[in-house]
């Protein structure tokens, strides 16, 4: 305990233990009285005051004003008073720096120093100011949350990255039970049918039906755009369509078309009916085409032959002058040709 009989050994006198508080490196300072008489304040704190050495020997509330409606007197009187130490971590002390109100953070305590009666004769203030360190700890604290939020978050979209790769997984099953369901249908279908991708029209899936008219088998053009798989279709007309398609997003139907196709390593001439369809994804995007081919030519041909023997017919028939009619019992239809009206005096125009 450090008394005043112990600052008047000769060895270890007042003037030398002023001295040894004068250079301490951490502010310290000295009151006495109720009124806290200041009786010594080295660098330290007279630095961590913003004052100077004329506040020595005022009351601390006049040498400090700012002071006033803080709690530092009244902590100070009751050290005075009881005798008993206080200290603090952190504390915050609004002080006036160069004309500038500041607020910073301290480590501080106030010592009473006794005599052997155990009276007051002295308070012993030491400081350090932690603002630096506190905002320092601060943010740690603060980023310490944001990683804590963070890695709540990430945890939580880890959660729903699962939950949405499951159903995902359960989507893209779905998926290719779909596509395989499609594709069967495609492989079974009576016509032609083939569908293409993107815009060089990768020939994604091509049936039995279309493969037989086109002349191919499967391995020489799936995966391969169209243009490239069938070269004998240059100078025609079926690519221009596919562009024009895949292009306007319009569908293209033709019928009773002449294409020259591929037959062993020659080329055939054939007639087809055909529509090619654009293809869109969910979000309206032109995604390739679908064709759909169906080979007509027999039966144009047979049409033709048939057209072309009625034609000969009625040729012979107006060439011999020959009278023909045509008589139906069931529903007593008669009909005939010019010559036979005009014996019946009638006009081509009318009926018998």
């Amino acid at each position: 305990m450090i008394t005043q009989e112990t600052l008047s050994d000769t060895s270890f006198g007042s003037d030398l233990l002023i001295q040894a508080l004068a250079s301490s490196p951490s502010p310290t300072a000295l009151y006495s009285g109720e009124d806290m008489i200041i009786r010594f304040a080295n660098e330290g704190m007279l630095a961590l005051w913003g004052k100077n050495a004329s506040v020595i020997g005022k009351p601390l509330i006049e040498a400090i004003p700012e002071l006033e409606g803080q709690p530092f007197l009244e902590l100070l009187l009751g050290v005075w008073r009881s005798g008993k130490t206080y200290s603090v971590h952190e504390a915050p002390a609004k002080l006036i720096k160069d004309g500038v109100e500041t607020l910073d953070y301290f480590d501080y305590e106030y010592k009473a120093l006794t005599d052997q009666n155990n009276k007051t004769w002295c308070i012993l203030n030491t400081a350090l100011e932690v603002t630096a360190r506190r905002e320092f700890l601060e943010q740690i604290r603060q980023k310490e949350e944001i990683e804590s939020a963070l890695n709540e978050e990430m945890a939580a979209t880890l959660e729903e990255l699962t939950s949405t790769n499951e159903e995902l997984s359960i989507s893209i099953q779905q998926l290719d039970q779909s596509r395989e369901y499609i594709r069967t249908i495609i492989e079974q279908a009576p016509v032609g049918i083939a569908m293409l991708k993107g815009p060089e029209h990768i020939i994604e899936i091509a049936n039995p039906a279309i493969l037989s008219i086109w002349g191919r088998v499967e391995s020489e053009v799936v995966g391969q755009p169209h243009e490239a798989a069938r070269p004998e279709l240059r100078g025609q007309l079926v690519n221009q369509w596919l562009n024009e398609v895949y292009r306007s997003g319009k569908a293209k139907i033709n019928t009773e078309f002449l294409v020259k196709l591929r037959d062993g390593d020659g080329l055939r001439e054939a007639i087809v009916n055909s529509i090619y369809q654009p293809i869109f994804s969910d979000r309206g995007h032109i995604t390739g085409v679908l064709i759909i081919l169906e080979e007509i030519t027999q039966q144009v041909l047979a049409r033709r032959k048939n057209e072309n023997d009625q034609a000969m017919l009625a040729l012979a028939i107006d060439a011999g002058e020959l009278a023909t009619f045509y008589f139906q019992p069931g529903t007593n239809l008669f009909s005939g040709n010019n010559l036979l009206k005009s014996w019946f005096g009638l006009s081509s125009d009318e009926n018998l």
